[in-house]
């Protein structure tokens, strides 16, 4: 099982080294946004590609042949990206108020008959495509299921490491599945909330064939078994990986620096 110290040392070690500049961050931060955007919704079977993904957040042009919905699905996760990001930098408490405002934005565009249900705990039962063996949430226990999450978010907040708590916030979110749509979108949102909130990295959960059955299998596991332990070793796994990445570009960027420094025959130069 990951040692989340592991996780802790890196990040102190990533805060060590000198900021990166705010173009640095802003490249970085756009690129995580583009790859969340396609990632998650390619989860939930999404065509556009990470290009056209891309193409369609700075442009707003739509790819011709493309479901329409699927242009809008990623309009509206942009946004709420957009929304968690400012939950999670502006420190305001989690609630279900937030909560009911993330699935809004998730689900907002993608249908006018949806978008009346958008934020609504839904009133009808619900089962998982293929996994009969899970069971979420009756619709007359997700008002008190969903304010027993929020009681034990708030009492597990500083006691357990937060990439911890960021994968139970999902896994127990998605195992109540208190909408009608938009879900798992927003319980892999919840999860960098919480992320972000303690300054670790955002993790994208990839949609390719062997890494979105290692996901759905981790969670069969957790909900049906009640065996949590790979999914909070894919999400720790996915943190160490974002980690060393972040560490190796900027030890780079770091060498780079001392190189420029001395390559140069302009210190006896008079530009006077």
């Amino acid at each position: 099982m990951m040692k989340y110290s592991q996780l802790t040392d890196l990040k102190e070690e990533i805060n060590r080294y000198r900021p990166l500049t705010q173009e640095e961050v802003t490249a970085i931060e756009k690129e995580k946004k583009i790859d969340h955007v396609w990632s998650s919704n390619a989860i939930e079977g999404s065509s556009l590609t990470k290009y056209e993904t891309a193409a369609l957040l700075e442009t707003g042009l739509t790819v011709h042949g493309k479901p329409f919905a699927d242009h809008l699905a990623a309009l509206d996760l942009s946004r709420a990206y957009d929304y968690v990001q400012e939950l999670a930098t502006g420190k305001i408490p989690l609630d279900e108020t937030a909560i009911r405002d993330i699935n809004r934005l998730v689900t907002y565009s993608d249908d006018p008959v949806k978008r009346e249900a958008a934020g609504q705990y839904r009133q009808i039962e619900v089962w998982p495509n293929g996994v009969p063996e899970v069971h979420y949430a009756k619709p007359t226990e997700i008002k008190s299921k969903m304010q027993g999450l929020l009681k034990w978010y708030h009492s597990v907040e500083g006691q357990e490491h937060p990439v911890k708590i960021a994968a139970l916030l999902h896994l127990k979110f998605v195992t109540i599945h208190p909408f009608r749509d938009g879900n798992g979108r927003t319980a892999r949102l919840l999860m960098n909330f919480e992320l972000i909130k303690h300054g670790y990295l955002i993790i994208n959960i990839q949609p390719d064939k062997d890494s979105r059955s290692a996901y759905m299998e981790a969670l069969r596991l957790a909900q049906v078994e009640n065996h949590n332990e790979d999914f909070l070793k894919l999400v720790a796994d996915y943190e160490l990986y974002e980690l060393k990445d972040r560490l190796q570009l900027l030890k780079r960027i770091e060498e780079e620096r001392r190189i420029a420094e001395k390559q140069t025959r302009l210190n006896d130069v008079d530009f006077s």
